[in-house]
């Protein structure tokens, strides 16, 4: 397994399991998103494991996306334990009913989002990932990642007060700590 971090994302790529990464935890940094890259074989982990990987993705400090490049080839369960996912072709399955995650439409259109024109797949969802961060402050990038990681199990009023925190709180410190709140 390979991981790399930036200022704002750990990658990950090579990984077998969702597990192995979640063995290898301490390893990820302190980023605003981990974005995993699925290949072929790859899986949630052992039945056994599988309990302590979803209670780990439920309380992680960052947003978690899944790249591949054919969502069909993975199951819509693995595929649902991230927040995002992201993909060059349209997934065809079934939104799992059940959703704890972030992004996950109601409906197979909206259950990944799709890479704009790129060399390769990789580059393209690096492009992705680049352009939610692009041109922030880590202030700014740990603002956004709060209010995602609010989303993740808050209601729709609990986004909006993050949301209007964060915006006061990034407003007050610009403006030398006068927020206004």
């Amino acid at each position: 397994m390979k991981i790399e971090t930036t200022p704002f994302v750990t990658t990950v790529t090579d990984a077998h399991s969702l597990f192995e990464v979640f063995q290898s935890r301490d390893r990820l940094g302190t980023p605003c998103m981990l974005l995993v890259y699925l290949t072929d074989g790859f899986f949630l982990g052992e039945p056994a494991q599988e309990a302590a990987v979803a209670a780990w993705l439920t309380e992680a400090p960052f947003l978690t996306a899944a790249a591949a490049e054919d969502p069909n080839l993975f199951p819509a369960s693995l595929l649902a334990a991230f927040d995002l996912r992201i993909s060059a072709r349209p997934f065809t399955g079934q939104c799992p009913a059940e959703r704890r995650t972030l992004l996950c439409g109601r409906n197979a259109e909206q259950f990944c989002m799709l890479t704009e024109e790129a060399e390769s797949f990789p580059a393209g969802a690096a492009a992705l990932t680049d352009k939610l961060f692009a041109g922030k402050t880590p202030e700014q990038a740990a603002e956004i990642t709060a209010c995602f990681i609010c989303a993740r199990q808050g209601s729709a009023q609990d986004v909006l007060n993050r949301e209007s925190f964060a915006f006061y709180r990034l407003m007050g410190a610009k403006n030398g700590g006068n927020s206004h709140v």
